[in-house]
Parts: C-alpha cells; sequence; structure tokens
C-alpha cells in the first residue's frame, strides 16, 4: 500500500489539509462509525456501571477498529491505482483489529502511566519541565496503530513492539522532530479536555463521570486525528528515505 502512494504536498498545513479531507471523503463510515462505538460504549456503562476494568476495554476495542479503519481508508484514498470500496476497508480493518487492539494497548498504557507528569500538580511536573517531553513522547508513539494497521508483512506478534519502536524511531528523526512535536501539542488537546472534564465531573459526583467525560470526545477526535496521524506518518516516511538517500 505504501509503495503505491501518490506524492505529498510539504507544508504542514496542507498536509492536514488533506488528512481532513480524506476523512470526509468517507465520513459516513468513518463517523457512523464511531457512533455505533459510542452507543454499545453506552450501553456497556448503562449495564455495568461500576466495572471500570470493563469500560476501559471496551474504549480499547472501539478506538482500536476505528484507528484500523480510519489508517486503512486513508492510506488506501492516498495511493495510486484502484479505489478501495467502503466494504474492502472493513474487511481489512477486522483482520487488523487485533493486532492494532495490542498496540492500542501498549501507548494507552504508556500514556496513562505518565498522564501525572503533565496534567499533575507542579511536584509531579518537575515544575513544568516535563511536559514537553511527555506530551512528545505520546506523539512519538501515536503512530504505532498506523503501522499496526498497514504493514501486513511483519509476524503479528513481533509487530505488536516492533510498530511501537519504529514509530519512536521514526518521530524522533532529526528531520521529523519539529512536526512531530506541532502534531503532538494539537493531539494532546483532546486528552487535556478529558482529564479536565473527569476531574469535575468527579468532584461533583456526576453520575458515569467516566462515560461522560471520555467516550464522546472520543467519538468525535480519535477517527480525525488517525487520519491526520496516517497522513503524518507516510511523510515522515518520506522524509526520511529522502534524508537517507541525500546522506
Amino acid at each position: 500500500m505504501l509503495e503505491e502512494r501518490g506524492p505529498l504536498p510539504e507544508s504542514i498545513g496542507a498536509l492536514a489539509s488533506i488528512a481532513v479531507r480524506a476523512y470526509l471523503r468517507r465520513f459516513r463510515l468513518f463517523f457512523g462509525t464511531a457512533v455505533a462505538g459510542l452507543a454499545i460504549e453506552g450501553i456497556v456503562a448503562y449495564l455495568r456501571p461500576s466495572d471500570i476494568g470493563l469500560f476501559y476495554a471496551g474504549i480499547v476495542v472501539v478506538d482500536a477498529f476505528l484507528a484500523a479503519l480510519v489508517t486503512i481508508g486513508v492510506a488506501a484514498d492516498l495511493r495510486d491505482g484502484d479505489p478501495l470500496g467502503d466494504a474492502a476497508v472493513a474487511t481489512r480493518a477486522l483482520s487488523r483489529w487485533g493486532i492494532v487492539a495490542a498496540v492500542t494497548t501498549i501507548t494507552d498504557i504508556v500514556t496513562f502511566s505518565t498522564t501525572g507528569s503533565v496534567f499533575g500538580p507542579p511536584e509531579a511536573t518537575a515544575y513544568g519541565f516535563l511536559i514537553l517531553p511527555i506530551v512528545v513522547l505520546w506523539g512519538s508513539i501515536g503512530f504505532a496503530s498506523v503501522i499496526a494497521a498497514i504493514d501486513e508483512k511483519t509476524a503479528p506478534g513481533l509487530l505488536i513492539f516492533a510498530s511501537i519502536g519504529r514509530s519512536i524511531a521514526l518521530a524522533l528523526a532529526r528531520q521529523n522532530i519539529g512536526r512531530l512535536t506541532v502534531l503532538a501539542l494539537v493531539a494532546v488537546l483532546p486528552t487535556l479536555i478529558e482529564a479536565v472534564l473527569s476531574d469535575q465531573l468527579e468532584l461533583r459526583k456526576v453520575a458515569a463521570w467516566q462515560f461522560i467525560a471520555n467516550v464522546p470526545i472520543d467519538a468525535l477526535v480519535v477517527g480525525p486525528l488517525q487520519a491526520i496521524f496516517t497522513v503524518f506518518y507516510l511523510d515522515f516516511v518520506r522524509r526520511t528515505a529522502a534524508s537517507r538517500s541525500s546522506s
């Protein structure tokens, strides 16, 4: 799929525009899947309101399928060659669902375990010095789900961990680190909103505050952000290949 892709523009704004257009091209498929996932997670939260483990497992399962769906659809639309229909995109996403879910679980653990260094009290953030490095770390592992969705050559067991390593190496490469920082700062905004909402709703003892603070926002932003990360992944691969050929 990567070998067939068409040329990409150089500017960050143009790349983001391509990602948005690619998402909107299959809006009914992508957003419809997000809404269906929202409904499923709502039912789970209603039936098992105290089962936090099941709640977060549901988020991973839904987000992983949506991530695979969007990545495969966007990558297919950017390539040169015959178009891929929605049914074919969904079928491929189903086949990659498990591996993307495993990768998403690991990256979520990394994110959750370091959240205090970004949103915690001053002492936890080293008085602000840890915030940017941790946010950039989050951005650097954001390409792992893209790699897991479209790499059909690496063995699944190996790909779970290789996708994270490849994501970090690619994102932190000298020619990509500036763009990564911008991308990471944009991508952290929904997490910031969810963290603030969670704190406020829990403080006010609102019923089902975990669901209200997290799931609707995920339904709105996971798909578009995945489209952006997919396009920037292709851009980073291009820039890295160009850097190697010129050295």
